[in-house]
């Protein structure tokens, strides 16, 4: 089942074993843009999960998952939540 993954097994995949385990378990949240990528961040189980896509070349380039707030403080910047942007 998709929802099963931990987040170790996950981080081990190859990019589109990835792609599917996001298309059919991952719950999308919110994008930024920064350069020339969209970075997507989605949820799934108890960690989350960064997708580049660089809109330049069409491709996804990078799809790695992390717990670490840290990782979230580029997309809190730029959420709405209840309709205010949190800064």
């Amino acid at each position: 089942m998709t929802n099963e993954i931990t987040i170790g097994r996950f981080n081990e995949l190859n990019i589109d074993e990835k792609s599917y385990y996001l298309w059919h378990g991952a719950t999308f949240l919110h994008a930024i843009e920064k350069e020339q990528y969209r970075i997507n961040l989605f949820h799934m189980n108890d960690y989350y999960i960064e997708l580049w896509y660089h809109t330049g070349s069409n491709q996804i380039d990078h799809i790695r998952a992390f717990t670490s707030v840290e990782c979230l403080e580029p997309f809190l910047d730029t959420i709405f939540i209840g309709g205010i942007l949190t800064e």
